[in-house]
């Protein structure tokens, strides 16, 4: 099928008088988008990179995201997305890891991307999306302004990776998911067909663009088809209720934490969701009361569904054209192969519980420049995804527990060990363990255990605030409680489930 980009080409010529994104109440066209996304291309052309180099990405929800997500695709350059909330530490490590030839990013995040790209010597080009261009850099909008859409598309095989999209793992070390043009062409083409995405819809684009849902789901499956995405920066459920409302939009995709959120702050108000005819919500399970009181109130219905970064976004789904089953992330997803299986590998009976596999064209290559990860996770053509479910007798199946150490807050997945490394570089720091406690509002919000070393006196507010200035607010903890030793088994690792209960109790009582 080769370059990802004709398939976005294509819907630009078909669609060109359509609206393709909605910003501040002002709007693009196809045809603006695609010619956009061609000027920018030879801009990057002109300042020597070639296909195969890596460009990161850190911009919000705009209209620059996806004009340089296309021109990436038709280089075949490799976008690196970095998501707008890291911090220079953070970003630092993936710019470093994935050895990008240069960053794009919107002046706001300047000085946490100066410092982090200091003493990265490979990291040449400097794009900032803004109105003023600091010392060694280049404005994204003159590059575009004095450039023809004249670059050729480059030709690529399905194999050949688009786009690396980091994840962190239960080291705290971030891996970057190798997605190709294939995987998220397959992907998108699954999505589209089976929620029968088409241009007369519209969407709120309020997932993360540099996330695999808001990247594939939203931003991906839309454009393919010819409808149009709703852009605004952050997400604030007052605004976007307004905006729906305003925007007439036809579907809403977002995280349990959203649904919740747009239900406090609606009241008893129903008309804000009168033009949706899809909702749908991943990235965590939805409360049971949430999903009812929902769908009571705005009368539409809540699909559910499960994904992972490796695969590119959903890999199940439940449907209004079938039995839904409360809690559960529903069947697969057509031309994708699930199963769930034991420690030993065979396949599980209805009512156990063991570890989801996924197999299909929407599964990454591999881990970027980690063989022994990738080997690890890949193998026999089943990308082993770490999670564990519950099998019903009726195919269906739920999730019951992430067998990695990860906390879900509003639908970001945190990684306790990350945390862990960055709040251990602490002078004051003898030993720290973070885990997830439930949340009403974000599902599970962040708690720090810490052993303070020897003569320290160190505070709660001292420890958020160095996490702050490292790693991005939302995995921050919320609280900080002081200990003298931490729970550990025979092999040292921290016993986190015994972490979880002594917080449990220790914060029942305030």
């Amino acid at each position: 099928m080769g370059n990802l980009y004709q398939v976005f080409e294509e819907s630009g010529l078909q669609y060109s008088d359509h609206t393709a994104l909605t910003f501040n109440q002002n709007h693009v066209s196809y045809s603006t988008l695609i010619d956009a996304a061609g000027r920018l291309a030879t801009g990057l052309q002109r300042l020597g990179l070639q296909k195969g180099e890596r460009i990161a990405v850190m911009l919000p929800n705009i209209p620059h995201y996806p004009m340089a997500f296309l021109a990436c695709l038709k280089l075949g350059i490799v976008l690196v997305p970095v998501p707008v909330a890291s911090m220079s530490p953070e970003i630092h490590i993936l710019l470093e890891d994935s050895e990008v030839s240069g960053i794009l990013f919107w002046e706001g995040y300047r000085d946490k991307v100066v410092e982090a790209v200091r003493d990265l010597e490979h990291c040449k080009h400097m794009l900032v999306l803004g109105e003023r261009a600091g010392p060694n850099e280049t404005r994204v909008n003159y590059l575009m302004e004095t450039s023809e859409p004249s670059a050729e598309n480059v030709e690529v095989d399905d194999d050949w990776t688009a786009v690396v999209m980091y994840t962190a793992g239960t080291t705290g070390t971030a891996k970057g998911a190798e997605l190709s043009h294939g995987n998220i062409r397959s992907s998108v083409e699954i999505l589209a067909s089976f929620l029968k995405i088409g241009p007369d819809d519209s969407v709120p684009a309020i997932l993360p663009f540099s996330q695999a849902l808001g990247q594939t789901l939203v931003m991906g499956t839309f454009l393919k088809v010819g409808a149009r995405l709703v852009l605004h920066p952050y997400f604030d459920a007052g605004g976007w209720i307004r905006i729906l409302e305003q925007e007439r939009c036809t579907c809403f995709i977002g995280v349990p934490a959203m649904f919740q959120e747009i239900l406090e702050i609606s009241g008893e108000k129903s008309t804000f969701f009168q033009s949706v005819r899809l909702c749908l919500s991943s990235g965590d399970s939805l409360k049971q009361e949430v999903l009812e009181l929902f769908e009571s109130r705005f009368k539409t219905a809540v699909l559910e569904g499960y994904g992972l970064t490796e695969a590119c976004s959903l890999v199940t789904l439940n449907s209004t054209n079938r039995e839904r089953k409360a809690g559960s992330i529903g069947l697969t997803l057509p031309g994708i192969d699930l199963k769930i299986v034991d420690e030993s590998g065979e396949e599980i009976r209805a009512g156990q519980i063991g570890e989801i596999l996924v197999r299909g064209p929407n599964v990454m290559k591999g881990y970027l420049n980690r063989p022994a990860a990738t080997e690890k996770t890949l193998r026999d053509g089943w990308l082993h995804t770490g999670d564990l479910a519950l099998l019903h007798e009726d195919g269906y199946a739920a999730v019951v527990v992430r067998k990695k150490a990860v906390i879900i807050k509003s639908g970001f997945s945190v990684y306790p060990r990350e945390v862990e490394k960055f709040i251990a570089g602490h002078p004051g720091v003898s030993d720290v363990a973070v885990v997830g406690l439930p949340d009403k509002i974000y599902g599970e919000e962040i708690y720090a255990c810490v052993i303070p070393r020897n003569g320290e006196d160190i505070t709660e507010k001292e420890i958020i605030e160095y996490a702050r200035e490292r790693i991005a607010a939302y995995k921050c903890p919320k609280k900080v409680h002081f200990c003298e030793t931490l729970p550990r088994g025979p092999n040292g690792r921290i016993q986190r489930e015994r972490v979880k209960n002594l917080l449990m109790n220790v914060y029942r009582k305030h």
